[in-house]
């Protein structure tokens, strides 16, 4: 059994007899096991795989403990932006960014601009990509709203 699934374990047994605090048993599970305090992802993606493996049986509260940013499923609707492809607009805005590569009005460094450039603004691979990061943060993916952004889609030619 590898350290994570044993961590998983010893949160399963912890919230038996304790109240659910996931900061406190994380500084627990640090000190005893001498690692520094693992990431809400790292635990949710050895959960699954025990679960998986029919190690461990299915654990309402973990899974709501280890969620990370709960307020991005709370409607049961996640929301995906998929960038088109930087095209040159027409307008002068000066308060628009023009960064060479990015859409006109979007700056890099934000989540979704750096994704999309990643993958080279593949609408496909943007969707999927931030489809398995959602599930791995404990999100579920069932619904959907997909925003098609980007600002200069509209000055694209019609051909």
């Amino acid at each position: 059994m590898t350290k994570e699934e044993q961590i998983i374990i010893d949160l399963i047994n912890w919230l038996k007899k304790e109240k659910p605090d996931l900061g406190l048993f994380k500084r627990e599970i640090a000190t005893k096991y001498q690692i520094a305090c693992t990431n809400n992802v790292t635990l949710i993606t050895t959960y699954h795989k025990l679960l998986k493996k029919k190690k461990i049986k299915k654990q309402p509260l973990i899974e709501k403990l280890l969620k990370t940013r709960p307020v991005r499923s709370l409607s049961g609707i996640v929301n995906i932006s998929v960038l088109t492809k930087p095209y040159p607009c027409p307008g002068q805005c000066l308060y628009c960014p023009k960064e060479k590569g990015i859409p006109k009005s979007y700056v890099s460094g934000e989540p979704a601009v750096e994704r999309a450039k990643n993958l080279n603004y593949d609408p496909y691979l943007q969707t999927k990509k931030r489809i398995e990061a959602l599930k791995m943060e404990g999100h579920i993916t069932e619904k959907i709203e997909l925003r098609i952004v980007g600002a200069t889609w509209s000055a694209y030619p019609k051909t």
